[in-house]
């Protein structure tokens, strides 16, 4: 009816909800005790459950990132240079990758058919990003950035395995501040090995971040916002 309502307590900070279709759960990120961990509960806020006693945590925790899987019976998510795999129950962690330089991992997003995760990485101060992907014994397979200046993220696998979306900043501005100049959002195809501007039409000042394929994957759907970060 298009009433709104609170799913989740005021009293402590809750973040990045992710829903998963095959179980209706929602996973999301909480900070408790000075910790952020992973939780589930049901669309209306219900059966609150803690997920991880291994925290989420890298770089900035509003930069954090975890992925369902498609079936919903498992989570990813990272702790600092580590990508952990859970049971959605808590059960059964495993350690799947540890970053070969020690760099962060701030994002990751698993494939439709589980054959593939795509991370996204950085340094303590969110620069030096890779973007690569890894199959599920934690192989690197493939590296989509590198070697660039400046912020990226947003990653995002298209169902078919045949595109990647994320987000790079391509002033290449780095500050202790973390501010991104001009962020445009890429679609990478992995048969070409070719990435696509697809934020031509973005106002000046502004960034494009947090883009997801829609759920027919024919648009995109994200958040366009000024530059200064306010």
């Amino acid at each position: 009816d298009g009433n709104d309502y609170a799913i989740s307590s005021s009293n402590i900070n809750s973040w990045r909800p992710r829903k998963n279709l095959a179980i209706n759960l929602v996973a999301f990120l909480r900070t408790e005790n000075f910790e952020t961990q992973l939780y589930t509960m049901n669309p209306d806020g219900s059966n609150l459950f803690k997920v991880t006693s291994i925290s989420v945590d890298g770089f900035r925790q509003s930069e954090l990132d975890f992925s369902w899987s498609s079936n919903g019976s498992k989570l990813i998510y990272p702790h600092f240079d580590k990508l952990y795999e859970i049971n959605k129950d808590g059960s059964g962690l495993r350690l799947v990758h540890q970053t070969p330089d020690g760099s962060f991992i701030s994002e990751c997003d698993w494939s439709n058919d589980g054959s593939m995760i795509v991370l996204k990485t950085n340094n303590s101060n969110g620069y030096n990003v890779k973007i690569y992907t890894i199959d599920n014994n934690g192989a690197i397979l493939q590296t989509i950035v590198s070697g660039v200046n400046g912020a990226a993220g947003g990653v995002n696998l298209s169902i078919d395995n045949k595109l990647l979306l994320y987000t790079y900043d391509v002033s290449e501005f780095e500050s202790a501040s973390y501010r991104q100049l001009d962020s445009r959002m890429f679609i990478y195809n992995f048969a070409t090995s070719n990435s696509e501007d697809i934020s031509a039409d973005k106002e000046d000042g502004t960034i494009d971040v947090d883009p997801r394929f829609s759920p027919s994957e024919a648009k995109v759907i994200f958040v366009n916002t000024s530059n200064d970060g306010i």
